[in-house]
């Protein structure tokens, strides 16, 4: 190749080492938040434990975070967007919509095994973190919007495919789904070694998609 040709192949773009270590740090300190949030709640953690965590000053904390509210919204937003692309690739698989639906069970209840919660709002529920302070906050509004859309269409699908009985209106089906995502009520179980997440899912499942009702003949 002439000196004075362009290459065919183009660099890779290579970011900035500051731009990096910022978003590194902030990965840290949202990671710290997380864990600081759950232990305490959100009235009783504070910004000098979650910089104490990470290693950093208080201050350095809020060059990235104005305020306690806005480390939840991203925590939150992090959340969100999790569950938005766990749902995107759902909606593009073939298998039944029981099946994935079920896969939806599996990551929230996967989460609490691990300390974590990438469950639609559960840290928002876990943390006592008021009501006004996701309502403010339009952006996360429409988040929470597009996981309903999403959530929606999966129901509807499985309407219009014959799995799920049409005559249930798929807002109540949305809802009470996003209830049993809700792990409050089974961390007991969890904690006190009497069911692991695996244990929960089959019977979760078998009580929304199949109710409670014995089988015709049992």
């Amino acid at each position: 190749m002439a000196a004075n040709q362009p290459s065919d192949h183009s660099s890779p773009v290579v970011r900035p080492l500051k731009e990096r270590q910022r978003e590194q740090r902030e990965a840290m300190i949202l990671a710290a938040a997380h864990a600081v949030f759950i232990a305490k709640g959100y009235h009783d953690a504070s910004i000098d434990e979650i910089a104490g965590q990470v290693g950093i000053s208080k201050g350095a904390i809020y060059q990235h975070f104005a305020s306690k509210e806005d480390l939840v919204e991203a925590l939150i937003a992090q959340q969100i967007s999790d569950f938005l692309g766990i749902l995107d690739r759902l909606l593009t698989e073939t298998t039944s919509v029981c099946t994935r639906l079920e896969h939806i069970l599996s990551h929230a209840y996967g989460g609490l095994q691990g300390k974590h919660s990438g469950v639609l709002l559960e840290l928002h529920h876990r943390i006592g973190l008021p009501n006004a302070v996701i309502e403010k906050r339009p952006q996360l509004q429409s988040r929470v919007e597009q996981a309903m859309s999403r959530l929606s269409r999966l129901f509807d699908e499985g309407k219009a495919t014959g799995e799920l009985n049409p005559s249930i209106p798929t807002p109540i089906m949305v809802a009470t789904f996003i209830g049993l995502l809700s792990l409050r009520g089974y961390e007991q179980l969890i904690a006190s070694a009497q069911f692991s997440p695996a244990d929960l899912i089959p019977h979760i499942s078998q009580i929304f998609l199949r109710g409670i009702v014995a089988p015709t003949g049992s």
